[in-house]
């Protein structure tokens, strides 16, 4: 059975930091550290200055952002950053 991934784009005015398939992303925004899973409700925040982490066949990598708009629904993460 082939393991439910989100779709995710990071990217910011003139560059898309990551274009991919995940299994977890995740984020800060004022409230806290969170993670996003397939099958996440539908859901918008807005980040703080931190880490987001992407863990994708296994690996993780993580990027820095000063802050930033994330938006999900129905598996797609949209993740617009240093805005």
């Amino acid at each position: 059975m082939k393991q439910a991934t989100l779709q995710v784009k990071i990217y910011s005015q003139f560059h898309v930091y990551y274009e991919g398939v995940a299994e977890t992303v995740s984020a800060i925004s004022r409230v806290g550290e969170f993670d996003i899973l397939p099958g996440h409700a539908n859901f918008f925040t807005l980040l703080v200055a931190g880490n987001i982490s992407i863990t994708s066949n296994g690996k993780s990598a993580e990027m820095v952002v000063s802050q930033g708009v994330m938006q999900v629904a129905d598996d797609n993460v949209k993740v617009f950053v240093d805005i």
